[in-house]
């Protein structure tokens, strides 16, 4: 059998049928001989299937390697409030800024009215015209002094001072704690400003200006009541203190290899000491005794052999 010369060109099936093609005589060489039967394989088809095509990547997902993984946002209770996406705490409400802000001005109205007592005290002397002219008005500074006149360079006088300084300390410690813990997002806050507004009655001892702060620390305890501040507080009690989540306890504990990688006859012998620990004590000791003695003829018959 001979085959045609090389041409060079290529031996392509027939367009029309991609069974058997004719065979191509190659410048008139073999024009006389028999057609070749070749069995050609089909050709291809042109339509290629679609290439799968990889996910657009979706906010708020993050790539582990090579696999793409999902995070779930996490959602906000109704009851909690909203995480900062800048600083990671909780968002800080209205409510806040305005008692906090409250609570200080009232801690600056006590102050201001005890700086102005003081000057009055320390004072006796009033301009009058060209000169100056001794004026005691020590008696008249407070009401707590206007209660209790004491004559010049006596230590009553000394005592009313201190005092009024620490009914001033009371006052504005209470309102600023509790501004200041307010701000920070502690519960406890709410009742601390209950306690505040009662201290704060004691500036009604003072003056007419330190007495303001029992309006500003009135208002100041009110806004820690309300829906938005509950949440704040609640959100830093979760962060302060997580609950801790306790796993299930096991019940089935298996010591050594698994039943299915054990051979039958450890199998069958674990299963006879299951059985043997749920018997009552003293049918236990019988079958110990008996599986002992068992164990010790074999042995016997063992050593004999």
């Amino acid at each position: 059998m001979s085959w045609p010369a090389p041409t060079g060109e290529p031996i392509r099936p027939a367009t029309g049928d991609a069974g058997t093609p004719p065979m191509a005589d190659p410048g008139g060489q073999g024009a006389d001989r028999a057609p070749i039967g070749h069995t050609w394989p089909a050709a291809a088809s042109s339509h290629q299937p679609p290439a799968p095509t990889l996910p657009l990547p979706v906010p708020g997902s993050h790539t582990s390697g090579h696999i793409q993984t999902l995070t779930a946002q996490p959602l906000t209770p109704p009851t909690l409030a909203p995480l900062s996406e800048r600083s990671g705490q909780p968002v800080r409400p209205w409510t806040i800024w305005t008692s906090a802000t409250l609570l200080f001005a009232g801690a600056i109205a006590v102050t201001v009215g005890l700086l102005l007592a003081m000057w009055a005290m320390a004072s006796p002397y009033q301009r009058e015209g060209d000169g100056w002219t001794k004026v005691d008005r020590y008696n008249e500074a407070t009401w707590l002094t206007a209660q209790f006149p004491s004559e010049p360079a006596t230590g009553w006088r000394v005592f009313f001072a201190i005092l009024c300084c620490v009914i001033a300390v009371l006052v504005a410690g209470a309102a600023s704690v509790v501004g200041y813990y307010a701000f920070a997002g502690y519960r406890w806050t709410r009742i601390g400003a209950l306690v505040a507004l009662g201290v704060s009655l004691l500036s009604l001892l003072l003056t007419p200006i330190a007495s303001i702060s029992i309006g500003l620390v009135a208002l100041g305890s009110i806004p820690l009541w309300l829906p938005a501040s509950r949440r704040f507080f609640a959100r830093w009690q979760v962060i302060r203190h997580p609950q801790i989540a306790y796993s299930e306890p096991i019940e089935n504990v298996f010591y050594g290899p698994l039943p299915r990688y054990r051979c039958p006859a450890r199998v069958g012998r674990a299963r006879q000491v299951e059985r043997i620990r749920r018997c009552p004590p003293g049918r236990r000791r019988r079958i110990v005794g008996r599986s002992k003695r068992a164990a010790t003829a074999s042995h016997s018959e063992t050593e004999q052999i």
